[in-house]
Order: C-alpha cells, then sequence, then structure tokens
C-alpha cells in the first residue's frame, strides 16, 4: 500500500520541480502572445523568433498564444513569427534594456488566397484544442467537446475512459475495471444515443440499444462530442446526451502516423497470476450443427477452455495504431485509412455478499439475509482492431461525394475462479468450511460495422441538400461459455491446514448466445437560406427511414458428473452426460424459447428554423416526429400469451434553442426540447436468461420514456484552450425504467426485471467548466451536481410484538438508477513546446450513486464514492519522434457495493464472511480490486 501512495507522490514532486524551474524568472525577458490578425484567435504551435545579429533563438506558442524569451542579453532584437497558412510578420524591432521585461504581441495575417489554402491552415487547427473550443463557441446547441490532441494525451485508450474526462459523464465499469457506458448528467445510459460521424450506429449488447464504448480504441477520433441539448435535426431518442464519434477525416496534404506501446498490471503476479485459456472454444451449439432433433452426448462438447488452463506472471500488454492519408488529383479526391491494435491484460479481485430474495423482520425491519459469499478471481485479455477509411471526392464546387466505412472488433477472454461459501457456512464449523468451487471461461466477440455514402450538394444559390445512404451492422457472439464447479468439505486443523478434502457433485454447463443488429437507413435534409426582413433566415426540411432487423439465440446444455462423484482434482476422469437423453436433444432446451426475432421501422421527419432576432440572438426552434413500428417472435411456448407482438408509437417532439452572444467570445444559452428513449428490445420479449448475478426476465408491458428538458449556459471563450462554461439543467421524465430486484420462487430466489415507475421523475443540476493555461502549465477543472429524485412503493417486514411477522406497502424516495449528486474531475497540465514535453495528472470523482433497486425498503444497493488518479506524458525525442506514457488508477481505488443497512445489527455468524467493514451505518456487500496499469511507448508523426 506504502509502494501506491509513494509513486504518485513522486511524480507530483516531479512535476512541481520542472514546473518552477521553467518558471523562473530571468534577468532580462520578452514576452507576449501571438493572435490571428482577424479573429483574435491564439495560434498554438506558432514559432516566434528572436534575432540579435548573428544570435538567433527560438520558441513555440503555448495553448493559450504566449511565448517567453528569458535570460537574453540586454541590447535591440528582431522578432518574427511563422505559422502554416499565415504570412511570416514582418521584423519588429524592440530594445531589451537591462533587467527590463518586454511585453510584445505579434498579429499574423492569413496567407490563403485560395480555396484550397483556406483548408490547409483548417486541417492543421482541426485536432487542436482551440478547435474544439470554436466548436463549442459556434455550435446550434450545448455540447462539450474533447480535441484528438487532448485525447492523445489523456492516461486512456478508449473511449469509454476518455467520456469520463467530459463534464457531467460518469462511467459504469466492467469486471476488469475498464470503463464501458457513459452515464450522463446521472441518466442511466438506456437514455443516451451513440453517432459515428452524426450517423446512428447499432449495438451489439444482446438486449439493450445503447452502445459499450470500450470497444472503440480512442486515437482513432478527430474529436469526441457530447451533445446535451437536441436540436429538431437531430434524432430525438435521448434525454441524457448523445455521443457523436466524429472520426478522422481525410486530410489536405500527406499525413503519416504511427505509435506502439507495451506494458503491464500490478495485479498479476507469481502470487496472483494471469489465468488464461489457450484453446479455442467450439464456434457452434451441437443444435446449431445438427439440428434441434440431434441428440448430444458428451463427446460433442470442447472443455479445452478449461483443461487447457494456463497462469501467466505478469502478461505483457501491447497496443498499435497507423494513419496514412493524403489528396490526389489536383486535390479533388482525399483518401485517410487508420488502424488501431490493443491486446490489454486486466483483471479484478473481487468479494462479494448475495443476499436472500426475502428479508427478516429480526433484529430490525428489513434486516438482509445472505445466502453466499463469493470470492472470485477475474483474469481478462482484451483484444480490440478498429479500421476505419474515409474517401471524399469534389466533383465541382456545387457537388461532393465521401464513402465512410468503419469496422470494431473486440474479442475478451475472460477466466473467472469462484470460491462461494453456501449459506455463509452457516452449517459449517470451526474445522469444516462448506464451499462450492466454480471455474467459468467466457469468450466474447462482438464486431461493429458501419458504411455511409454521403453526398453534399448545392440546388441554388439559396437551396441545399445532403443525403446519407447508410447500412450497419452489430454482431455479439459467446461461443461456448464453459463451466465446471463442485462442492468441497474441507476439513482444517487447529491452525487453518486443510487435513481432507471431499468433493462431490460436479457439474458442467456449456452455454452460447449469437445476437445481430442490421439497418438499412437513409437520410435526407434541405437547406433553404433566403433574406427576410434584410436577415439570414435558415430554413431546415428532412427526415430519415430506418429498417432494423434484430435477432438472438441462446442454449444451455447442463451435464452432471454424478451427485456422488468425487472430483479429487481430476477433471478428465469424471463420468459427465445429460440425466436423460431427452436434455441433450436442442428441441427440448429451455433456453430456446427465449430465441426472438425483431424488425423496427423508424422514420422521422422535422422542420426547424434559424434566425437571427437581433444580430447578437440567435434562434433554432421547429419540432420533430418520430414514428416506431416494431414486431417481435419468439420461440416460447404456445401457453405464453405475449409470445409475439406489435408495438407502435408516435411522438411529437417541439423544441427551441436561444443563443445570444454577449461578445465575441461570450455567448448565454437557454434550451427546450422534448425527446424519448426506446426500451432494449430484450427488455420487451417475453424471457428469462442468466445473468452474472440474477437471472432477467423481459417485460412485455414496458412503455417508451418520455421527458421534457430545459437547459442554461454562461460560456466564455478567451481564447486557445481556455474556458468557463456555467450552467444548470431540468429533466422531467415520464414512465421512467428501472431494474427492480423481484422475487421469483423460494426465498433465495430472485429476478431482475424491467419495469415502468408509476410516477414521473425529475432530475436536475448545475454544471462547471473552467480551462485556464499559465504559459506552459495549465488547470482544468468541471464538477456537477445531479439531483434526481422519483417516488416508488416498496415492501416492508417488520415484528410485531403481538402477531408477530408481518407486512406493509410503504413509498420510498430515492435518486434515479445510475446518478451521483457530486461528479467532478481535475487535471494539471505541462505543455512545453520549447522542450517538446506534455505531462498531465488527472482526477475523476463520481459520488456514490444508485447501482442496483430492490423492491424492499431501504434495501437499494449504492456503489460507494469512487475516485481515481491517473498520470500520462509525452516527450520529444527527435523531430518526429516522440515517447509517451499512461498510468491509470495509481491509488488502486476499489469499487464497493453498500446496503444503507447498519452491519452491526446482523447476527455474529454472518458477520464473519462480511469482511472488513468500514462504515457502521452500512453493510458492505461488494468490493473490487483493480490496481495500476501502466502503458509506454513511442509515436511517430511525418
Amino acid at each position: 500500500m506504502k509502494l501506491h501512495l509513494l509513486i504518485p507522490g513522486k511524480i507530483c514532486l516531479t512535476f512541481i520541480f520542472l514546473i518552477t524551474l521553467l518558471k523562473t524568472t530571468n534577468a532580462q525577458t520578452i514576452k507576449g502572445k501571438v493572435y490571428d490578425s482577424t479573429s483574435g484567435e491564439p495560434l498554438t504551435g506558432a514559432s516566434v523568433q528572436a534575432e540579435q545579429g548573428s544570435f538567433k533563438q527560438y520558441t513555440s506558442v503555448n495553448l493559450d498564444g504566449s511565448y517567453t524569451f528569458r535570460n537574453l542579453k540586454p541590447g535591440k532584437y528582431e522578432l518574427k513569427a511563422r505559422f502554416i497558412g499565415y504570412k511570416t510578420t514582418e521584423g519588429q524591432e524592440v530594445e531589451l534594456k537591462e533587467n527590463a521585461t518586454l511585453v510584445v504581441n505579434l498579429k499574423m495575417q492569413n496567407a490563403s488566397t485560395s480555396l484550397n489554402e483556406v483548408k490547409i491552415k483548417g486541417q492543421t487547427s482541426k485536432e487542436s484544442d482551440g478547435s474544439a473550443r470554436g466548436i463549442e463557441k459556434n455550435a446550434s446547441s450545448i455540447e462539450n467537446v474533447l480535441s484528438a490532441n487532448t485525447i492523445q494525451l489523456l492516461p486512456d485508450v478508449t473511449v469509454a475512459n476518455a467520456l469520463q474526462r467530459v463534464s457531467g459523464v460518469t462511467v459504469q465499469r466492467s469486471s476488469s475495471g475498464e470503463g464501458r457506458y457513459a452515464i450522463i448528467r446521472g441518466m442511466d445510459q438506456r437514455y443516451n444515443s451513440t453517432l459515428v460521424n452524426g450517423i446512428k450506429i447499432p449495438s451489439p449488447d444482446p438486449a439493450f440499444r445503447f452502445v459499450p464504448m470500450d470497444v472503440f480504441p480512442s486515437e482513432m477520433l478527430e474529436r469526441l462530442e457530447v451533445i446535451k441539448a437536441l436540436t429538431p435535426s437531430m434524432e430525438g431518442d435521448a434525454i441524457g446526451g448523445v455521443m457523436n464519434l466524429v472520426m478522422k477525416s481525410a486530410p489536405d496534404r500527406f499525413i503519416l502516423s504511427a505509435n506502439v506501446s507495451g506494458g503491464f498490471s500490478s495485479l498479476f503476479s507469481s502470487s496472483r497470476p494471469f489465468s488464461a485459456f489457450s484453446a479455442s472454444p467450439n464456434k457452434n451449439s451441437p443444435a446449431a450443427m445438427n439440428g434441434n432433433s440431434y441428440a448430444a452426448t458428451y463427446s460433442d462438447f470442447n472443455n479445452k477452455a478449461l483443461t487447457s488452463d494456463r497462469n501467466l506472471s505478469n502478461p505483457f500488454s501491447s497496443t498499435a495504431g497507423l494513419t496514412i492519408g493524403d489528396r490526389f488529383f489536383k486535390n479533388k479526391l482525399g483518401v485517410i485509412v487508420s488502424a488501431s491494435y490493443q491486446n490489454i491484460y486486466r483483471g479484478s479481485n473481487s468479494k462479494e455478499l448475495t443476499p436472500n430474495a426475502q428479508p427478516s423482520a429480526i433484529p430490525l425491519p428489513n434486516s438482509p439475509q445472505f445466502s453466499d459469499a463469493y470470492d472470485r478471481t477475474y483474469s481478462t485479455q482484451t483484444e480490440r482492431l478498429g479500421i476505419h477509411n474515409k474517401i471524399d471526392y469534389v466533383i465541382n464546387d456545387k457537388n461532393r461525394l465521401s464513402l465512410y466505412n468503419l469496422y470494431i472488433n473486440q474479442n475478451e477472454f475472460e477466466s473467472r475462479l469462484t470460491s462461494d461459501t453456501l449459506g455463509l457456512g452457516l452449517n459449517s464449523t470451526g474445522l469444516s468450511k462448506q464451499i462450492t468451487i466454480f471455474n467459468r471461461s467466457t469468450l466474447t466477440k462482438q464486431t461493429i460495422y458501419n458504411s455511409t455514402l454521403h453526398g453534399e450538394h448545392v440546388l441554388s444559390n439559396n437551396l441545399r441538400f445532403n443525403w446519407n445512404s447508410v447500412y450497419s451492422n452489430a454482431t455479439r457472439h459467446m461461443p461456448d461459455r464453459t463451466e465446471f464447479s463442485y462442492d468441497a468439505n474441507k476439513a482444517l486443523n487447529s491452525s487453518g491446514v486443510v487435513t481432507t478434502e471431499i468433493d462431490n457433485n460436479t457439474n458442467l454447463t456449456h452455454h452460447w448466445e449469437n445476437n445481430k443488429d442490421q439497418d438499412f437507413a437513409g437520410y435526407g435534409n434541405f437547406v433553404y437560406t433566403p433574406k427576410i426582413a434584410n436577415r439570414d433566415v435558415e430554413f431546415s426540411l428532412g427526415g430519415l427511414y430506418r429498417h432494423k432487423n434484430r435477432d438472438a439465440d441462446y442454449i444451455t446444455y447442463s451435464l452432471t458428473g454424478g451427485k456422488s462423484t468425487l472430483f479429487n482434482g481430476n477433471f478428465s476422469n469424471l463420468p459427465f452426460g445429460f440425466n436423460s437423453t431427452a436434455d441433450g436433444i436442442g428441441a427440448n432446451n429451455p433456453d430456446l424459447q427465449n430465441n426472438y426475432t425483431v424488425k423496427e421501422n423508424d422514420n422521422s421527419e422535422y422542420l426547424q428554423l434559424k434566425f437571427d432576432v437581433v444580430p447578437k440572438l440567435q434562434v433554432i426552434g421547429g419540432v420533430r416526429v418520430e414514428n416506431t413500428y416494431m414486431t417481435y417472435a419468439t420461440e416460447s411456448p404456445l401457453t405464453v400469451t405475449q409470445r409475439s407482438g406489435t408495438i407502435s408509437y408516435t411522438d411529437v417532439l417541439p423544441s427551441i434553442h436561444l443563443k445570444y452572444m454577449l461578445t465575441d467570445n461570450q455567448n448565454l444559452r437557454a434550451s427546450y426540447f422534448a425527446s424519448i428513449s426506446r426500451p432494449g428490445f430484450g427488455e420487451i420479449v417475453p424471457y428469462k436468461v442468466s445473468g452474472e448475478y440474477y437471472d432477467q426476465e423481459g417485460n412485455p408491458l414496458l412503455k417508451h420514456i418520455t421527458a421534457d428538458n430545459y437547459d442554461v449556459r454562461y460560456e466564455l471563450f478567451p481564447g486557445g484552450a481556455d474556458q468557463i462554461l456555467l450552467g444548470s439543467f431540468f429533466k422531467k421524465i415520464h414512465n421512467p425504467i428501472e431494474y427492480f430486484v423481484v422475487r421469483d420462487g423460494g426465498p433465495s430466489s430472485q429476478v431482475i426485471k424491467p419495469q415502468n415507475d408509476e410516477g414521473d421523475a425529475t432530475n436536475y443540476g448545475l454544471e462547471a467548466l473552467v480551462t485556464k493555461f499559465f504559459g506552459v502549465v495549465g488547470f482544468s477543472v468541471n464538477y456537477t451536481y445531479t439531483h434526481s429524485r422519483i417516488t416508488t412503493n416498496k415492501l416492508l417486514y417488520y415484528n410485531d410484538p403481538t402477531l408477530g411477522l408481518q407486512q406493509s406497502f410503504v413509498n420510498e424516495t430515492r435518486p434515479l438508477q445510475g446518478q451521483a449528486n457530486n461528479v467532478g474531475n481535475a487535471s494539471v497540465l505541462f505543455k512545453s513546446a520549447k522542450i517538446g514535453l506534455d505531462m498531465q495528472v488527472a482526477f475523476v470523482f463520481t459520488g456514490e450513486r444508485l447501482a442496483q433497486v430492490s423492491p424492499y425498503y431501504n434495501l437499494d444497493f449504492y456503489q460507494h464514492a469512487f475516485n481515481q488518479l491517473d498520470f500520462s506524458f509525452e516527450k520529444t525525442l527527435a523531430k518526429r519522434v516522440s515517447f509517451y506514457g499512461k498510468i491509470n488508477n495509481l491509488t488502486n481505488t476499489a469499487n464497493k457495493i453498500y446496503l444503507k443497512f447498519p452491519h452491526g445489527s446482523l447476527d455474529a455468524k454472518q458477520q464473519e464472511f462480511l469482511g472488513k467493514q468500514d462504515i457502521a451505518a452500512q453493510t458492505l456487500v461488494q468490493s473490487d480490486y483493480y490496481k495500476t496499469l501502466f502503458l509506454g511507448g513511442f509515436r511517430y508523426k511525418f
């Protein structure tokens, strides 16, 4: 533990030392800023030369536009500034006296004399922080943007982890600690949508519409936009926000960049090795290969995922990336190809208590009772491959075409080893422990493919038309998830050493899942820009049509080694088989009733008006109509009345956005928009599938969610990367969907099920973001306060002295699932082009949030406040070569889940298995530790 505390301390001391060293004031100094003479924007990256006779000294302009020459000799100097796309400034003579500081600001003129030269200027800056600030300032609605330069320096290698740096955004993590889903403004991932270059993409998830963001390597992005207020021209199915992944586009000149890195996780060592399975599981189930009437036998299954386990000490993670692009045929044809590969080894050590479906009334009302205590180790190897390319062709000055293709593939290999103390060991003695051992091997393969043909056409001086023809496909395959389990009764001596071990009740399961989501879509937009009352007015009219096909299938084969068959560490000699031949026949498999197909047609139309009421007040308003028509069919038995169905609804979504430009660099915004959130496909069909901790049931009676959204924001963009954003929001949510833990039979049997809450929910909050650079040192801080409330009816068990066990329903007011009251980020940055060094210490904080809703009063699961400290740097070694490093989770922060029930009220036998309880008023039921991930490598840029 001391080591983890010392590492960030040393980094911070080194950071402070470098800042102090480089900020030391010298005797004679010339400093100032370099601006665009027209816009006043600072020209980050420009070069300034100070010349005195044969003596020449150079420096680079910082993110705030500033430059500094220190320790100069007194005398006359000639100053010149150079920047691509700008005219070199004429030599400006200044005289520097002894012990003096001169402030000289330099203004540069755009050298563009043709369209191509204008494009060159745009290309050099579109991945910069200054460009991101320009997009935020000029945007039609409220949004936050991370530039490619910011993403490159972040300690993160996936889009999911990068998202947690955005104001008001938190992430939901996987079992290995990797960010997976984004929660925007406290709104669960279901309330958000994902776009690639403005086009919605399907999800590989087997049940939901939201896209796992960890499949995208972050280095493929030109910028990351989080849009928090929808205009009529945007699809209306987002309440929390929209994540738009703007990929690298075809350049205006030759570019080439490449990177490679390697590293390791401190979680793995000789005492805690990485558990891997080297053999590929069977791609298809026996029923898929031979038909549902086929009777499978034990010989049809491949158990090599279990028997080929190998332990690795400190496995080596690696990443690589390549981007190349250019323009041809007199700049008419632009091409870019970008690829990224990642092979990352991560994991966690986890402890968890699983409560019974029904609490007790003793000693307190709704006292939790626990059925299992899990001690788990996760070993996860994630292989990501992302490839995308864009081709654009300028036919003439009125017509342009582009073709974009994206392919994402992620293979996640997970080995999970579990020791489950049944019944919390209540049947055990001091010298005997009854446990169940689980070994599960899972390969999850996810792919996303998108192809978009885009056209832009100028039909007349005032009329433009653009269109998109889209094909997208997302798949998720889980081939042959294999799980082996057996009961063990370990006899211990007084020193706790195992003397004998009796193993029996061996079981083996093989499980397959397949999911495909396929979209065909067309978009069309007309933009008409007449002058009315001598003012420019913009009318937009358009819409889209999307046809979606989705199907999912499941099958599980359960074999037994015999109730009285001893394991004794010999897997190969177990007499595995089905209890009866009928159990091996695919048609008899109970999982088949979970298979479903969905066809959905979405069409929407909109009308949008944009105009200036007065020169500084811009108004964007209009209405969008969203039509949803869905049919589904399942393989449920004929006795299930809702085994198939049709769902149809139409929503009219008005919106209005006001932007008042206080000055050239200050905006005041206000907006209202109505939006929806459609239920997931797998949530509606009447199925029941096995989950990680609970089985999950569908609910055909679910309604879609609607919301009214209000926003205000003040914006200041002083220049460069600097910004100040202050805003607030309010959301009224109708028919919110949340997952409830519900009874499914006996006291220890429970499932989770999506349901519409009876009442409306509210969600409101405040957002603040400040980024400021002082020369080479910058600070970026954002904070979001979110407050959501919903009241639901819950069950309370209590003990009456006369009547005994009683139950009643009481109202409980609580936050929305996934919402944290307090979210924040803080970064200290050092960026010096002069010495070629960029560094960042990044801290992210997520306050306590509701993780899982319970049907019982005061027994919801809460995730404890989570904070993480990361560090990254990049140092130029040669003209085009740099060395970089990324370090995640320096302080080994744990993810912890609590019940808000005092653990001191539990009996002593239960407390024995609870582990360290650090909050008196709560009961710790889960803790996950991930430790620290290190990556270091080289980057080349031409």
